[in-house]
């Protein structure tokens, strides 16, 4: 490991901790053995730091969800993800959502980053505008699309696209936060969601 990468990974674990504003260039600097201004010398500011972490959480996240035809960071739906979801069956559905919760949940790397945004959104107004859209708003415009193009093809039953979307999304979201701050509970918030996905599934079969 070079020293860019232990001192985004050394940030990473105090902006996880104590929010991006709580955190200081020294902060990062002290643990790794190193001066605020050896720091400067890779990065020149507090800002371009947090940028990285970000651009390396893309990196690690995209893979998964094009493996699982969840296109969120695109904002698109295609052919191939409507065909994806058009006679996936309960199971699979479940299976994948839980492949999502399970990396987002148990990544070291973006369990770090969401605790980052989680903590952060209080600190600056631009921080908890990224964590709705990252978190929130992005997932549920992705699905409401997705679950718009199903219903035009007559795969499942007409209703409110945007809806259907939070009637989806909604728990999944609510037993993350317990898993998040509950660590014991995981088992039970597992559960939980997969019973949640297929009830969704009964309920929008045409």
């Amino acid at each position: 490991m070079n020293t860019k990468e232990m001192i985004l990974n050394e940030a990473l674990k105090q902006f996880s901790e104590k929010g991006y504003a709580g955190t200081s260039m020294s902060d990062i600097a002290k643990p790794l053995g190193i001066s605020k201004a050896a720091l400067y010398k890779h990065f020149k500011n507090k800002q371009q730091i947090f940028d990285r972490i970000i651009e390396e959480a893309h990196k690690k996240y995209d893979p998964l969800l094009g493996s699982l035809s969840m296109h969120f960071t695109t904002g698109r739906i295609g052919e191939e993800d409507v065909a994806a979801y058009a006679g996936i069956t309960a199971e699979k559905l479940r299976e994948r959502v839980l492949k999502l919760v399970g990396f987002t949940m148990k990544d070291p790397y973006s369990k770090q980053v969401r605790h980052m945004l989680t903590l952060s959104q209080f600190q600056s107004k631009e921080l908890g505008a990224m964590y709705t859209q990252r978190y929130v708003e992005t997932m549920l415009e992705h699905d409401e699309k997705l679950f718009e193009e199903l219903m035009k093809q007559g795969l499942i039953k007409k209703d409110d696209p945007k809806q259907t979307a939070l009637y989806f999304y909604s728990p999944v979201i609510m037993y993350m936060g317990i898993w998040d701050r509950e660590p014991e509970r995981e088992d039970e918030c597992i559960a939980a969601i997969g019973k949640h996905v297929d009830h969704f599934f009964q309920t929008v079969q045409a």
